[in-house]
């Protein structure tokens, strides 16, 4: 009887030793079968995109600024109808080692397809500029939804990616009618604190770089033109500039995460130019 239950016991053992190495040749979530430690500590939970800072709930008018107490400012570049010098802009604001964040035509698509998926592959965010820059107050509220809807499937064709729920309204101009519009399709309508004026035929790098730096302030959002001839060479100039002034740029999302106020509400700009001391201008070459 002894004899049976050692062997019993013999067996129970060897049983338990290979059902103990099976369990252990188990590699855990973002590791690998040797036990290593490749991310191990991973959290699925940062694993997956943020949401957005803001909803449509929370942007019930245009938003130009945020108000906040930290000297921090979100770097944003427009491309219109017209791709221009992607190809030098691009790198440019990735050497400039900040984040920053791209609204785009979905004409500019149809246009240069490699330039969006160059900003893309950059990873920099893409967000709306709807179809080809209409102004809004001439449009319907029918209308600008069908220039956003354009807009977001053009890019998500290269993308795969949505541009909600933030949309830069062109030349900053539109309607109580035409927000409501934009909310309804999912979309919180953004302008700028300090537009660089790159387009104007008499810009200069030095009259980009003054401009924004003068009029930059805490919780601004600064408006470069990525299509611009002066983008590329302006860009480190302003970054090194805002740096040394004590700045920190942040992405969109982060900067209305800082907001001391919800975004268009007290604190925000309401008419989406808030340069000082005068409002920005239309552009003539449709990149606003």
């Amino acid at each position: 009887m002894v004899i049976i239950i050692l062997i019993a016991l013999a067996l129970l053992f060897v049983a338990y030793t290979k059902a103990g190495k099976k369990v252990a040749n188990v590699p855990a979530i973002g590791g690998s079968a040797s036990g290593g430690n490749v991310s191990q500590n991973t959290n699925i939970a940062t694993a997956l995109p943020k949401p957005a800072a803001l909803t449509t709930a929370s942007c019930p008018s245009v938003i130009s600024e945020v108000a906040t107490t930290q000297k921090i400012v979100a770097l944003t570049y427009d491309v219109g109808t017209a791709p221009g010098d992607l190809a030098k802009t691009v790198p440019a604001v990735k050497a400039a080692n900040v984040p920053a964040t791209f609204f785009i035509t979905g004409k500019l698509v149809e246009k240069d397809k490699v330039g969006v998926q160059q900003i893309h592959d950059a990873g920099f965010p893409i967000y709306n500029h709807t179809y080809d820059n209409l102004r809004f107050p001439t449009l319907t509220p029918t209308e600008v939804q069908a220039q956003l809807q354009a807009a977001d499937d053009l890019i998500r064709s290269v993308t795969n990616v949505t541009t909600k729920p933030y949309a830069r309204i062109p030349y900053g101009a539109s309607t109580p009618e035409a927000l409501t519009a934009m909310r309804e399709a999912g979309y919180c309508g953004l302008t700028w604190t300090v537009d660089g004026l790159d387009i104007e035929s008499t810009a200069t790098v030095e009259s980009v770089t003054n401009r924004i730096t003068r009029f930059a302030k805490p919780g601004a959002i600064i408006l470069l033109h990525a299509g611009s001839d002066l983008a590329a060479t302006a860009t480190p100039r302003i970054v090194a500039a805002l740096q040394q002034a004590g700045y920190r740029f942040v992405s969109l999302d982060d900067l209305f995460r800082a907001a001391t106020t919800v975004p268009g509400g007290a604190g925000s700009g309401s008419a989406g130019n808030t340069n000082t001391p005068a409002a920005s201008v239309s552009t003539p070459n449709g990149n606003a």
